[in-house]
């Protein structure tokens, strides 16, 4: 789950794996293996990923709520 909203937020802000493994001081193959759910992220990695992407750590990990109304 959280390399699929990985992905979703990294391509909404419209960044590739290799800008965004750059601003967060990891490898692009370190990226590419959490959204292919290949490796989970350290918390560091998630807190500095909601930072950048501009959400919480909650909606990297299990994913915004979907309204029910």
């Amino acid at each position: 789950m959280i390399g699929t909203q990985f992905r979703a937020y990294r391509e909404a802000k419209g960044m590739t794996q290799k800008e965004v493994a750059e601003k967060l001081c990891v490898g692009q193959t370190m990226i590419a293996q959490v959204e292919l759910g290949m490796k989970m992220p350290s918390v560091m990695l998630v807190k500095l990923a909601a930072e950048l992407f501009g959400c919480t750590t909650d909606d990297l990990i299990v994913g915004r709520a979907q309204d029910s109304a």
